[in-house]
């Protein structure tokens, strides 16, 4: 009798795992869909495509060396909005951000997702760095809130 209720406890705990590592994982192919859906619109120059991965707060920084101070240097100028018209405004070039890898955490409506990165202006690599994104769950899905992000020439 006892064996049998320890079988069955432990049936029941393995169920319970494989549920949460299945909707884990299913969160994290929702929010990979978003990173994908915000870099297809850069490439496309679709502005509806990439303000659609954005939660309507979001906002966005960049880590960068700036050859006026020749230092780094913190930039928190980049608005989304200017940022979606600047995708969304013609030009000849294809701006091409290439993820290398996705590392994404997920705590109940919250995740962060570090992918390193390489930027191609057409067939030329322009810089390389790291995307930080925060990601909140509203009710209309994954929505980016937040992303901050490094800058390199030396890439290779």
């Amino acid at each position: 009798m006892i064996g049998r209720i320890t079988f069955l406890a432990l049936l029941l705990g393995l169920s319970s795992i494989c549920t949460f590592a299945q909707n884990a994982a299913e969160e994290e192919k929702a929010i990979k869909a978003v990173v994908d859906q915000l870099f297809e619109g850069m490439k496309k120059g679709d502005s509806t495509l990439v303000r659609a991965a954005f939660h309507p707060s979001a906002r966005m920084q960049s880590v960068l060396f700036s050859q006026k101070s020749q230092k780094m240097i913190l930039n928190t100028e980049n608005d989304v909005s200017g940022f979606v018209k600047a995708v969304g405004t013609p030009h000849k070039e294809v701006w091409d951000e290439r993820v290398l890898s996705y590392d994404i955490k997920i705590d109940g409506s919250l995740a962060t997702v570090w992918t390193p990165y390489e930027f191609w202006l057409d067939n030329k690599l322009l810089h390389c760095g790291v995307d930080a994104f925060q990601f909140y769950k509203a009710e209309n899905g994954w929505k980016i809130i937040s992303i901050a992000d490094t800058r390199r020439k030396n890439c290779k």
